[in-house]
């Protein structure tokens, strides 16, 4: 039977992981070292280097259905790992060929020194097979293996049945290794497991191999993963048991056994045990709990009142981060440069509530001096964005590390669309309509990779002034931002809610009610938009930009108008905005999601820019 039940969708991005296939080696630093206690209490070092290897399989194409929540699965078990000092490597969508490879190749990178920590998670179909002879087989399913119940010689010469994934575990020579599957297949291979945690001590560092599967072979393992969420709570510290600051294969596999039957009404029962080899199931894989981090201490304001200073300190230039510093200090001693920008900026703040009242744009006042622009062929309308200077990046510290640091970015006015390029237009440009979701003509046309933007822009250019193209990351952030504000969404709040914004609404977050889940894009402007009248900021479809990826590149970006690394031909683009799918963390304005320039999800488009 097919183990994990689908909503029938073709394959979506929703976080930034990169598509290309094989390994993305997004972690070049050196794993955390594990210690543990010895017979006499006194630590001693357990792991040197950790390694994992995390495999999605979504966008099957031989029969089974699609996996769009396995994307999510891989980016934050990758994140969860990453925050225990794992070197993570990624793997999507592995044919046949590819995933032997895959293990091989990182069997052979890392799986050979014995004081190396090994985890390997596998998120896609599973698929158990009774044999002839009455016995079971477990499989793991590549994305060009055809469906068993349509072709079972196909399927048997192209699936990675689970005694080669025993050979695997035992070609790996590090002391501790452990394989988690979210899927359902016969557990055959490893024993079953009931006993209870053991004190962490010399015994858990002998060598074992251990093993944990969503559910059992006659279990339906669904799309959205219980076992995921509750693998990464687990390794937050939820998994602990015996409260000894370790978690210990053995005390996670109890954890997940009871918290997803728990969360799954009992539909769902992950398996859990070790390797059946006398010299392998010795010892038992050891994760060590982090230690809480220390909050960011907010800065005081200037005491003298200076408006500049408390600029300077905060990053931002919109008078709405100041009101109740202004009204605190009434006859600040501001500078005569202070004065004009307060001025400039309760300007700004009047034409605002004015097009909160009216509905207009924002850029239509005199403040901006400057009026909207409209595209005459496509009817695409754009927003005047004032330059100005702004904090790009995580400043609320809690995003991913390629968000850091933040940094002060300074940028030239532009225009910028009011909405997500729409079905409608791009069909009078290119005469053909790439959308999944063909519900109209004001739906945001989606399956379209960065490469597909540039042909659309290319066109465009050709019958119109030439100005058009996509915006840099700095731009769409500033916008996102309202200005440079300090806020979370782009609907210009630090909560988002489904009333505000499309997206995948039962996630749990903080200010988001939960069960309201729209499962495909909604017409531009179905929401409000934010100050300066720019409509889904947050949500409906992930948004490219014009530049190229660098996890470090915050490191050294230029302040004035950056454009990113590798604006021209490169293997990565940035996207922005999170979508329909997105769980509510990636519709932040800093966060980013890193993709190959061929790749066409449903839940993927774009809006354009325009140079003044």
């Amino acid at each position: 039977m097919k183990c994990k039940y689908r909503f029938g969708l073709p394959w979506l991005a929703v976080f930034f992981i990169a598509c290309l296939m094989g390994f993305d080696g997004l972690s070049a630093q050196r794993g955390v070292e594990v210690s543990i206690p010895d017979q006499n209490g006194r630590q001693t070092q357990l792991y040197r280097n950790s390694h994992a290897l995390v495999i999605g399989a979504s966008q099957y194409r031989n029969g089974w259905s699609k996996l769009p929540g396995v994307l999510i699965d891989v980016s934050e078990v990758k994140t969860a790992l990453e925050k225990h000092g794992f070197q993570v490597e990624v793997a999507t969508d592995p044919d046949y060929r590819q995933i032997k490879n895959i293990f091989e190749n990182f069997i052979s990178k890392y799986g050979r020194q014995y004081e190396n920590r090994i985890l390997v998670y596998y998120s896609g179909h599973g698929y158990t097979h009774k044999l002839k002879w009455g016995g079971e087989m477990g499989y793991i399913v590549p994305v060009d293996a055809p469906d068993p119940n349509l072709d079972l010689n196909g399927f048997l010469d192209r699936a990675l049945d689970m005694e080669q994934i025993e050979v695997y575990a035992k070609k790996i020579q590090s002391k501790h290794a452990m394989f988690l599957f979210d899927s359902c297949f016969s557990g055959s291979i490893f024993a079953l497991s009931k006993a209870a945690p053991a004190v962490i001590n010399y015994k858990t560092s002998k060598p074992v191999r251990q093993f944990i599967t969503a559910g059992n072979a006659n279990e339906k393992v669904p799309d959205k993963s219980v076992f995921r969420s509750q693998f990464v709570a687990a390794l937050n510290g939820e998994g602990d048991v015996n409260l000894d600051g370790y978690i210990t294969g053995s005390e996670l596999g109890e954890f997940l056994q009871t918290s997803v039957v728990n969360y799954t009404n009992e539909s769902q029962h992950p398996q859990y045990g070790k390797i059946r080899h006398p010299k392998l199931d010795k010892g038992d894989f050891v994760f060590q709990l982090l230690s809480d981090p220390q909050p960011t201490p907010t800065p005081k304001p200037a005491p003298d009142g200076d408006i500049v200073l408390w600029q300077t300190i905060q990053g931002s230039t919109d008078i709405r981060d100041y009101e109740d510093y202004i009204n605190a200090y009434p006859n600040g001693h501001y500078t005569p440069t202070a004065k004009v920008m307060v001025r400039r900026l309760k300007q700004r703040q009047t034409s605002y509530a004015q097009a909160t009242v009216t509905g207009s744009n924002p850029a239509d006042s005199s403040a901006t001096n400057s009026k909207p622009h409209t595209e005459t062929s496509t009817g695409m309308e754009f927003v005047f964005i004032q330059g100005g200077c702004f904090q790009m990046g995580d400043t609320f510290n809690e995003g991913e590390s390629d968000e850091k640091p933040d940094h002060r970015v300074c940028l030239s006015d532009y225009f910028l669309g009011k909405y997500e390029v729409t079905q409608d237009q791009w069909q009078r440009i290119m005469g053909d309509n790439p959308a999944y979701f063909k519900n109209g003509g004001n739906y945001p046309v989606e399956q379209v990779s960065w490469d597909d933007t540039q042909t659309f822009i290319q066109k465009l250019n050709r019958q119109s002034d030439g100005h058009y193209r996509l915006p840099t990351e700095a731009e769409w952030e500033y916008a996102c931002r309202e200005g440079g504000r300090k806020v979370r969404f782009g609907t210009g709040s630090n909560s988002i809610s489904p009333d505000t914004a499309n997206y995948a609404g039962n996630y749990s977050f903080a200010g988001s009610p939960k069960g309201r889940y729209r499962q495909k894009t909604s017409p531009v402007g179905s929401f409000s938009p934010n100050s300066q009248g720019l409509f889904d900021m947050s949500g409906n479809v992930w948004e490219w930009t014009e530049d190229g990826y660098a996890a470090a590149y915050y490191e050294n970006s230029p302040q004035e108008n950056p454009k990113g690394p590798g604006t021209g031909t490169g293997s990565s683009r940035v996207s922005r905005g999170g979508s329909w799918y997105a769980e509510p963390r990636a519709l932040r304005c800093s966060d980013r999601f890193r993709l190959t320039p061929s790749f066409r999800p449903n839940s993927l488009g774009f809006r354009l820019a325009r140079t003044p």
